[in-house]
């Protein structure tokens, strides 16, 4: 059944069996819930997605209204969006097109561009390493979101090259144009941030600890267009795990849960947040238009999940009940290792590598996302096995699956 409210869309998985995890202002909170959770059982999530029982306190005064109320009137408004063609981009152009905001996109010569055939959007041919074409893209235009980046690459160096040099080179175009942007919106990521420290979510304020190249190059891209701050306003938005129609990264665990077997890392019960590609696409366009923003914000479905959550409300979407193999560290950072070698050898990359086994072996992902909800009146709304279930449908639609 489809929400009738705000309000409705807003309410998170609960298990009554054991306290969910809802991260909140820099806190992990439990509560408990009088429905059930993945076990199968009625109750907050049943086989006809509807839902039942009270808000969780995070919920606040969230409503639609109360994000028209901060945001600045978006008529007739110009943007620039570099990544447009990728896995959020796509999803990013369409939440502007339908405001009625006119795109101009950054693309390469041998993107998809697919999602780029509608009214209202021009694009511009070339990458963050094309000076030139970076001039076009951000003169006179009021908004520029920095979304290109390199998420594998054979090398730190590589990294640094798109992610690092690439941001270095939009924002000297920005500091020369004659109709510079307003403002910029940088997509990061919380591996610039690192994970969380024990069992405490990562706060804005706390000094970042990344564990990886990847993580190292988007610190540097945050780093990066803060420094420009006084010549155009900058907002950051970091995002945990993004997942969604349209993404190829989490369609392994669909596909494997769909053959019955899914293996995760052995070890202490690891926390994570996730955050659905659409609820991230609402939270950029926000992030644009809202008076007064600037700095660093963390955008992510408050509730948290472990891996076991996760593989079973994957398995539910796909209409399996997969069996969970839990694989020693030790096993799953050699057959990373050997991944990686095997790709260097081809001349490619590959995302199983070393630095996605620290991802995974890491304590958890948590975040606090309060500050946005607080002052921006924004929370993800797409709780993870509505989003969940909503992708698998996507994947069986188009073949995927």
């Amino acid at each position: 059944m489809a929400p009738t409210s705000p309000a409705e869309r807003l309410r998170p998985p609960c298990d009554a069996s054991r306290s969910s995890i809802v991260v909140c202002d820099g806190r992990t909170s439990r509560f408990h819930h009088p429905g059930a959770g993945p076990s199968g059982r009625k109750g907050a999530f049943g086989a006809a997605g509807g839902r039942g029982g009270a808000l969780p306190f995070w919920v606040g005064a969230h409503t639609l209204e109360r994000q028209r109320s901060v945001v600045e009137s978006a008529e007739a408004t110009r943007v620039f969006v570099t990544g447009a063609t990728g896995f959020v981009g796509s999803h990013l152009v369409e939440a502007l097109a339908g405001r009625g905001i006119a795109v101009r996109a950054l693309v390469r010569r041998t993107s998809d561009t697919t999602a780029l055939h509608r009214p209202g959007i021009e694009r511009i041919t070339g990458g963050l390493d094309d000076s030139d074409a970076l001039a076009r893209g951000v003169d006179g235009v009021d908004v520029v979101y920095h979304l290109a980046a390199l998420t594998h690459a054979r090398s730190e160096a590589e990294y640094h090259r798109v992610n690092a040099s690439g941001t270095e080179r939009l924002i000297a175009a920005i500091r020369a144009a004659q109709r510079p942007p307003r403002r910029v919106v940088l997509l990061s990521s919380l591996a610039a941030a690192g994970p969380a420290r024990g069992d405490r979510p990562v706060d804005r304020g706390d000094a970042p600890s990344p564990l990886t190249a990847y993580g190292r190059s988007k610190l540097a891209a945050e780093r990066i267009c803060l420094d420009a701050q006084g010549s155009v306003e900058v907002v950051v938005l970091r995002a945990p795990a993004v997942y969604g129609p349209r993404d190829r990264e989490l369609l392994r665990f669909f596909r494997m849960a769909a053959r019955g077997v899914v293996p995760i890392p052995a070890g202490p019960r690891r926390l994570i947040q996730m955050v659905h590609v659409g609820d991230l696409a609402e939270a950029l366009a926000l992030a644009g238009e809202a008076r007064g923003a600037t700095g660093i914000y963390h955008v992510a479905e408050p509730r948290a999940y472990d891996w076991g959550e996760v593989v079973e409300w994957i398995g539910r979407a796909v209409g399996r009940r997969p069996k969970v193999v839990k694989i020693p560290g030790g096993i799953v950072a050699a057959a990373a290792a050997i991944n990686e070698r095997a790709a260097s050898l081809l001349g490619r990359s590959t995302m199983f590598n070393r630095d996605k086994v620290r991802e995974l072996l890491a304590p958890g992902w948590l975040c606090e996302t309060e500050a946005l909800r607080r002052e921006y009146g924004f929370t993800p709304r797409i709780p993870l096995p509505e989003g969940l279930a909503q992708t698998a449908a996507w994947y069986r639609a188009r073949g995927w699956l």
